[in-house]
C-alpha cells in the first residue's frame, strides 16, 4: 500500500472520434472501457494491479455484473472527469463510477459494478477475501443506491442474430472483453431505433466465458415500457454467457 493511495481515483479525458456514435454521443462500450481502465489504475494504486496479479499470482480481475445509468450523454470533443472508488470488501468486490462534465462538475453517467478475482489457469474464482483495502477510508457513497443486483433469467423466443467471436473480441484474459459484449447488445437494435431514442440504463451480467471461434446467439424479450431483456448463449451447447437489461428513455 502506498502512502499516496486514495479512496477515490480520478482521471480526465477528452472524448475523441473513437468514443462517439453517429449522433456524437459517447458509446456505451466506450464508457465501459473508461470504467475498466480507471478500475485497473486504482486497483494498482491500492496494491493489486492487473500486472502484479497476472505476473506474480496468475490471477485476474474479472467483471461479473454492472449497471449503468445515463443522466445526460457525454458528447464528442468535450472534456470529462471519470471517478472510481471501491466498496468494503466482502465475498465479491464492488466498485462505483461516475462520469462528470469537467467544466461544470455535473454528473452525466453513474455505474455500479461487481468484480471477482479469477485464477487464469484453472478459471476458478477465489472465494476468500484475497485482497482487502487496508489503509484507506472507504468512500461509502454509492453511484447507484443499492448497487447492482442479480438479474433474474427470462425465457427469450426472439433470436436477434448470431455472431462468431473473432480476434478483435478477445482480451488479455483470453476471453471476450466485457465492453465488446456491450457493442453486441447495442447491435440488437437498429440504427433507426438508436436515432429515435436514447438508452437511459443498461445492465450487463457476465455468466460464463467464451473464446474466439465460438458462436454467440443473442435473443431478446420485449418487456414493454421501453425495457428489453436480452440473453446471449453459446450456440454449440446452449451455455448461458450473458444476460442484459436495456432501458430506453
Amino acid at each position: 500500500m502506498t502512502a499516496r493511495a486514495m479512496p477515490m481515483h480520478t482521471i480526465q479525458r477528452k472524448l475523441t472520434d473513437t468514443d462517439a456514435d453517429f449522433a456524437r454521443r459517447q458509446k456505451l462500450s466506450s464508457m465501459f472501457c473508461m470504467f475498466q481502465d480507471i478500475a485497473g489504475e486504482h486497483a494498482g494504486n491500492l496494491g493489486a494491479s492487473v500486472a502484479w496479479l497476472h505476473e506474480e499470482m496468475n490471477l485476474a480481475w474479472i467483471l461479473m455484473r454492472v449497471r449503468l445509468e445515463i443522466d445526460k450523454y457525454p458528447v464528442l470533443a468535450r472534456d470529462v472527469t471519470v471517478e472510481s472508488w471501491p466498496q468494503e470488501t466482502r465475498a465479491l468486490y464492488e466498485r462505483d463510477n461516475m462520469i462528470r462534465s469537467k467544466d461544470t462538475g455535473e454528473i452525466l453517467v453513474r455505474a455500479a459494478s461487481t468484480w471477482i478475482i479469477m485464477n487464469l489457469e484453472t478459471r476458478e474464482i477465489k472465494r476468500d477475501k484475497f485482497f482487502d483495502y487496508q489503509g484507506i477510508k472507504i468512500k461509502t457513497e454509492r453511484a447507484i443506491p443499492g448497487g447492482v443486483k442479480r438479474l433474474k433469467p427470462m425465457e427469450c423466443e426472439e433470436l436477434v442474430y448470431e455472431k462468431v467471436m473473432g480476434f478483435s473480441d478477445i482480451d488479455y484474459n483470453n476471453h471476450v472483453n466485457n465492453a465488446k459484449y456491450v457493442d453486441h447488445i447495442m447491435d440488437c437494435f437498429t440504427p433507426e431505433e438508436h436515432k429515435a431514442q436514447e438508452i437511459k440504463a443498461l445492465e450487463m451480467h457476465y455468466i460464463n466465458e467464451i473464446a474466439a471461434g465460438d458462436t454467440l446467439q443473442i435473443r431478446r424479450k420485449n418487456l414493454g415500457k421501453g425495457k428489453f431483456y436480452l440473453d446471449g448463449v453459446r450456440k454449440a451447447d446452449g451455455l448461458s454467457v450473458i444476460n442484459s437489461l436495456v432501458e430506453w428513455k
